[in-house]
């Protein structure tokens, strides 16, 4: 058994802040000295932090060896690892301060959606054909590294074209825009993702004026094989594929020391295969590709035909080609959990750095000309109604997996494997739907006025007041014309605040006999305040008639 910590008398260090000692107070129950131990844990544990978090290990290691009550001095060695993150989550000041809340809400999307099992798996390679189609996993990480789990969130499953997205970031990174997309477009393509059509497009030089093809946007089947004949392109196969590898390590937070349960990205050997074997399509696209001049790679020339057959000769097949699709099918065949895609989204909502390593994995340029692209193009040919509906740029795959990134926020995924028409996930984009059904989170949500509607950023107290407390204001100095701009925005005014005082009962209080008129007409019902009384009670002890 490990040696328990001998605890020290409670006292306040002079070099102690103000701000420890609130931290601290704001854990003590009756006795003012000390703290329980596992009120300590369990409030950090409820603002969604994990206790195998880098950031915060060592002081979940401390907690553990210590007994059941900590003393300030203890306390403040123990959170000086971490305090910055300790004080905001004990404060309520982490990216969803009602972590417990939005918690509950998700719990009951997910305990209604599993009920839907349409949809079918992908069935163009055994291995995506065998999976079990009832898994389903939601994982939603946000910039402060706040965790939710749901399900099958731990589940390994294909990255298939999730892969897509990242891919064209490593190509930025290495590249640059400019560089980058003279090799693929940026514009939706209108067409299925695996079509053979490429963009037409005019190049102006300095004497002449040419034509050239390019993929329409590196989310199509042509972009992603280019952008990944663009990463590292002098390279091994082998050392290709080991780079992305550990690009994907870096985004989910993964590192050799790491305590957090991500692992390096698995290689799935028999899926790249079958890619191979079925892959038609894609390899009269590498050849397409190859036509236009624009793949990238080492440009072998024709050997002498050693055949000395005079009717045969040495069929050649140029390796560029293949470097790049042997390079794009293993990416595709690359697996992780919800979890894990989750952190990676995450990342990229938090302007290319992992919430959990707290390491820039990606420039934010990068960012920035990335998710635009996936916004547009990310849904395959669904990917015009869904931004319009859920707002949020986003990427689905085969395998079953569809992330989102609510940027400054956080990184969702999930995972179910059973696919509608478009080949996204039925539950995925069912899940999504109600995110931001239930959440200002869509990306024009700015133009909304919808109070039923709530700002996961701030506290729901915080939000129910600022809903409300304009209302109630208007009410009782008698400002019908806010209240009429409030009702045609749809706001909800019958909430009252924190003892139930609705906008009626003020403006029953101070006679405002035409603000009482236009509730009622705006089918406001007096209700009860939370000592029972009516607005009618306020009028008439106030001697208003």
């Amino acid at each position: 058994m490990q040696k328990k910590i001998k605890l020290t008398n409670s006292y306040e260090s002079k070099h102690s802040s103000k701000r420890e000692k609130d931290l601290f107070y704001s854990l003590c129950d009756k006795n003012p000295n000390q703290i329980k131990t596992k009120d300590f844990k369990n409030a950090l544990l409820k603002s969604g932090l994990k206790s195998n978090d880098n950031r915060l290990y060592d002081l979940f290691q401390k907690l553990d060896s210590l007994g059941d009550e900590i003393y300030f001095k203890d306390f403040i060695k123990i959170i000086s690892s971490s305090e910055l993150l300790v004080e905001k989550a004990l404060r309520g000041e982490l990216a969803l301060p009602d972590f417990s809340d939005f918690s509950k809400s998700v719990d009951e999307m997910y305990d209604d959606v599993i009920k839907n099992k349409s949809g079918e798996l992908a069935s163009y390679i055994p291995p995506l054909a065998k999976v079990d189609p009832n898994q389903f996993g939601i994982s939603i990480v946000t910039i402060d590294g706040q965790i939710y789990q749901r399900g099958d969130c731990k589940v390994d499953f294909s990255l298939q074209s999730m892969c897509k997205p990242f891919n064209y970031c490593f190509a930025l990174e290495k590249f640059g825009l400019e560089l980058v997309h003279k090799h693929v477009g940026q514009e939706p393509s209108g067409r299925q993702f695996n079509d053979l059509t490429l963009l037409t497009r005019s190049l102006v030089g300095k004497s002449n004026k040419k034509l050239t093809r390019i993929p329409f946007n590196p989310m199509i089947n042509a972009g992603a094989i280019m952008t990944a004949g663009l990463i590292n392109s002098d390279d091994t196969y082998e050392k290709r594929l080991n780079f992305v590898k550990k690009q994907y390590g870096k985004l989910i937070g993964w590192s050799a020391n790491s305590k957090f349960d991500s692992k390096f990205p698995r290689f799935n050997k028999d899926v790249a295969r079958e890619e191979n074997f079925t892959g038609y399509n894609n390899l009269a696209i590498g050849y397409l590709l190859m036509a236009t001049g624009n793949l990238p790679g080492k440009k072998n020339k024709l050997k002498k035909d050693l055949n000395t057959n005079k009717n045969e000769f040495d069929f050649y097949i140029e390796p560029t080609v293949v470097d790049a699709l042997k390079l794009y099918f293993s990416i595709c065949s690359l697996e992780m959990t919800a979890t894990e895609v989750a952190m990676a989204a995450a990342t990229l909502a938090n302007n290319g750095v992992c919430p959990v390593s707290q390491s820039r994995v990606l420039n934010q340029k990068t960012v920035r000309d990335c998710l635009p692209i996936l916004q547009s193009s990310g849904m395959y040919d669904a990917s015009g109604a869904f931004f319009q509906e859920v707002g949020l740029p986003a990427k689905s795959g085969v395998g079953g997996g569809v992330f989102l990134v609510v940027p400054q926020l956080m990184g969702i995924c999930i995972f179910s494997p059973r696919l509608d028409e478009q080949g996204n996930s039925v539950r995925g984009i069912e899940i999504a739907k109600r995110i931001t059904s239930k959440y200002l989170v869509h990306i024009f949500d700015g133009a909304m006025t919808n109070a039923d509607r709530v700002d996961p950023r701030i506290p729901i107290s915080k939000w129910r007041a600022n809903s409300c407390g304009e209302a109630i204001w208007a009410a009782s100095i008698g400002d019908i014309r806010t209240l009429e701009r409030l009702a045609s925005e749809q706001k909800d005014l019958s909430i009252g605040n924190s003892d139930m005082r609705t906008p009626l009962h003020l403006a029953a209080a101070e006679g405002q006999l035409k603000v009482v008129q236009f509730l009622l007409e705006q089918g406001v019902k007096p209700v009860p305040d939370r000592w029972g009384g009516y607005g009618y009670f306020d009028a008439k002890n106030n001697n208003h008639k």
